[in-house]
């Protein structure tokens, strides 16, 4: 509608002015046909007046009023129409040569050409006049004409609003094929068109948007699933501590009752920390960068509070990386209480440089886990059997978070090649002292 509008009014207004135009060209071209027609006719009478054959009335068969008269304004010779009548006070020429003029004796005014001529009695002043053609010399025409203004306008609406709606009849569509796809039916994409225009690239656009929200819905499906299935195990045993305790409430041992209730509340507290530290990582709220010695901040989480198996810290001086102090320690946290539940009797942190690198490795003499199984673990939510086997305090969150962080500072996490146990490796960008 604003197109086929926006069509109409510029059209409207380029017509009005192709009509002005046309309307002045048209009574140029009247004026200039009824100047040529008079200085015709004033040829014919100044002949005749050279000749001295001036008959009164002057008969022509050329259009015009005619007046011819001496040189003290008296009427030698006029047209029938003008016999009678007073002289024209108009200009003379002062030379045999035309002079147009407009001349206004009364209320209407004239076009005329009056010329110089010597005749036998003495020169004369042919004069010849006709009325100026109005505003509208050919009325029908302009008539004819003016009907065309409304009919461009009509015109250039229609042509615009089918254009448009033909240009955009492809947004119609895909905007018919959104509506189709709602939270059950994600995997759905909307059709390409087969014209590489810009429909082409928003159709692409909408799919990769489509693509990272079944992403993330998927995500968001799976973690309410994992989080719902971790959190029934604690809850369980919560309520089945709770309930014994009060259906023999003389014969329960309130002590190891107590212990175990803290036990699965700790895991209850652990699991609800990680996710709130996963979901401030997806908010996009990063800390704040800072530099930070990775030895000292290794020994610092070591001695900050005591594990099942003590951990040995070798660091090299002076390795300093660009990174929020709270989140590289929250990762090397995670990293050592994942190598004390798994050590045998020895956990081992090395910090050193490699290569522009700062690398702080994790090493525990527990069991190694299997090649297919390296990535597995830094999945959500992913405990292994082993794992659960050994400690059931985990969150399965720990080692997800910290690859995360690893990756919002540059740096990254994995899990490195070793017979003798477990060797998790961290690396961020190395801060030099120019830097």
């Amino acid at each position: 509608m604003r197109v086929a509008v926006i069509a109409m009014v510029v059209t409207g207004i380029l017509a009005m002015l192709a009509y002005g135009a046309l309307l002045v060209l048209i009574r140029m071209q009247a004026e200039a046909q009824l100047n040529n027609q008079l200085a015709f006719t004033a040829r014919q009478v100044s002949a005749l007046a050279r000749a001295g054959n001036l008959t009164s009335p002057i008969v022509s068969g050329s259009p015009g009023l005619i007046q011819v008269q001496n040189d003290r304004r008296q009427v030698v010779a006029a047209s029938r129409s003008l016999v009678g009548l007073s002289a024209l006070r108009a200009p003379r020429p002062s030379v045999e040569s035309p002079l147009f003029q407009r001349v206004c004796p009364g209320a209407r005014c004239f076009t005329a050409i009056a010329t110089r001529v010597a005749g036998p009695s003495g020169p004369l002043t042919v004069y010849v006049l006709a009325p100026e053609p109005g505003l509208f010399p050919r009325p029908g025409l302009a008539v004819f004409l003016a009907l065309g203004i409304p009919v461009s306008i009509g015109a250039a609406g229609a042509w615009r609003w089918w254009l448009a709606a033909r240009r955009l009849r492809p947004v119609e569509r895909i905007r018919a094929e959104l509506d189709e796809i709602n939270a059950a039916d994600l995997h759905r994409r909307v059709t390409l068109p087969p014209k590489r225009d810009e429909f082409h690239w928003l159709v692409m656009a909408v799919n990769a948007t489509l693509d990272r929200l079944e992403a993330a819905v998927e995500q968001q499906r799976r973690l309410v699933s994992d989080v719902s299935h971790d959190l029934r195990s604690p809850i369980a045993g919560l309520r089945a501590e709770l309930e014994a305790a009060l259906i023999d409430p003389e014969g329960a041992d309130l002590r190891a009752a107590l212990a175990k209730t803290l036990k699965n509340t700790e895991r209850l507290q652990n699991i609800v920390t990680e996710l709130l530290v996963l979901a401030r990582r997806e908010a996009g709220l990063p800390g704040r960068a800072e530099r930070v010695d990775l030895g000292e901040l290794a020994e610092r989480e070591v001695a900050r509070r005591p594990r099942r198996v003590s951990a040995k810290v070798d660091a090299e001086p002076g390795v300093v990386a660009r990174v929020n102090n709270v989140d590289i320690g929250r990762v090397l946290t995670n990293l050592l209480d994942n190598a004390a539940r798994h050590a045998d009797s020895e956990v081992i942190v090395t910090v050193r440089r490699e290569d522009h690198v700062a690398v702080a490795e994790v090493f525990n003499d527990g069991e190694a886990i299997a090649s297919e199984d390296r990535e597995r673990i830094f999945e959500r939510f992913i405990r292994l059997s082993a794992s659960r086997k050994r400690d059931s305090g985990g969150t399965g969150l720990g080692l997800a978070i910290s690859r995360d962080i690893a990756h919002a500072y540059g740096g990254t996490l994995t899990l490195a090649d070793d017979d003798l146990g477990t060797r998790f490796v961290l690396t961020l960008p190395l801060l030099d002292d120019a830097s």
